[in-house]
């Protein structure tokens, strides 16, 4: 089974859901079926242990913000398609037999999901695919049974660029593809002309949706990582965005924007990657913007308050207040920054010195999503 969740019918316009995860590639090294590739894209790959962990993480924000009602059109359907390596530590999906990401299971199942998004204009599409890709002039993903025949493992695989391009046959107005692959091209890709494999066909005349944002995780020639076991630096960056730190507010709404989204991934992005080796840049392809979330009320967001020079930062006793609910904390002098977690809004932030060495320093500050800080100079006094 792969439709996990299904709340499809009625006329109004709803949210469907595509998520792929591949990690375990069987015929590809250190596989349990492995076989002797003639291609260095297929001898260079192995088994990966972060896309099916990702999956599920991305699954799990896409039902925890159903349940908070953020959805501003409400969740029709998920559909999950999963690979995992032997290697894999955990049971994923607890309790749920889901069918496994082959080449044949994500054509059927991503036409099906077409089918559904395709049911009203106003609906809201999302595929997500976590797992192996290369590139060259086309960003090709790989499915589990990618390399099952050594002879053309691209037959188990799918030409991403012209299957989002073939998507623009499907009605719905508001189109969101997240992938976190890979994206570098191997030798043998200059030698040889690897077949593509689109899982619709491209209709030339048709041009791209209205609020269309396709995100890549990694720039042309770059590679996209993840911890091994855990969640891939992208999927954590997306969900974060996504759970609240793409949050705006405007005519009294907290919302989430597409336009907003695509950078702020981005911003997450760097902020997460451990070191430059691991550091990414997303690729972007966006139309217009369009809310796709609302929040009841905001989630914390991170506030950091510091004070300069260093001096002042080891004796200062720092406090905040939100201007109008008058909620706050104080802490006593530390020499590292004080970070805490507050509900977006305006605060009053202050430094006192008990000792009088420098004066108290502060005032107003709006502190908004993703994250904040302040840095309070502070100026010492000066003796006669």
């Amino acid at each position: 089974m792969s439709l996990v969740f299904n709340s499809e019918g009625g006329t109004h316009p709803q949210t469907h859901v595509l998520i792929i995860g591949v990690g375990g590639y069987p015929f590809i090294m250190d596989g349990k079926d492995q076989k002797e590739q003639h291609f260095e894209s297929a001898r260079d790959s192995g088994q990966l242990t972060s896309p099916p962990v990702s999956a599920e993480a991305f699954y799990n924000t896409v039902i925890k913000l159903h349940h908070e009602g953020a959805w501003i059109k409400p969740l029709g359907s998920i559909e999950v398609l999963l690979s995992v390596a032997e290697s894999n530590e955990k049971e994923l999906f607890e309790g749920q037999q889901l069918e496994a990401a082959t080449i044949g299971n994500i054509k059927r199942r991503f036409r099906e999901w077409k089918r559904r998004c395709d049911s009203h204009e106003d609906n809201v599409t999302i595929f997500y695919f976590c797992g192996h890709g290369v590139d060259k002039e086309e960003h090709i993903l790989l499915a589990e049974d990618f390399g099952e025949e050594p002879s053309n493992p691209w037959e188990g695989s799918f030409a991403f660029d012209q299957t989002r391009r073939s998507f623009n046959s499907c009605k719905a107005s508001t189109q969101l593809f997240f992938i976190d692959a890979c994206r570098n091209i191997t030798v043998d890709m200059f030698t040889t002309k690897a077949q593509l494999y689109p899982i619709d066909t491209v209709d030339l005349t048709l041009t791209d949706c209205r609020f269309n944002l396709t995100q890549k995780s990694a720039a042309a020639n770059q590679s996209a990582y993840g911890p091994e076991h855990g969640v891939s630096y992208y999927s954590q960056s997306l969900i974060k965005a996504l759970e609240g730190g793409a949050l705006v507010h405007e005519n009294d709404e907290w919302t989430i924007a597409t336009g907003r989204l695509a950078p702020i991934v981005g911003d997450f992005l760097d902020a997460i990657a451990p070191d430059e080796d691991t550091r990414q840049r997303c690729n972007n392809v966006s139309g217009h913007s369009t809310n796709i979330l609302r929040f009841a009320e905001p989630p914390n967001i991170d506030l950091t308050i510091s004070c300069t020079p260093p001096q002042a930062q080891e004796i200062a006793n720092l406090s905040y207040v939100h201007i109008d609910t008058k909620i706050g904390d104080t802490r006593a002098a530390d020499k590292a920054p004080w970070k805490v977690s507050i509900k977006p809004g305006i605060y009053h932030v202050k430094a006192d010195f008990p000792a009088g060495t420098y004066h108290p320093s502060g005032g107003a500050s709006v502190f908004m999503p993703p994250h904040a800080s302040r840095t309070l100079n502070c100026i010492e006094w000066k003796t006669a």
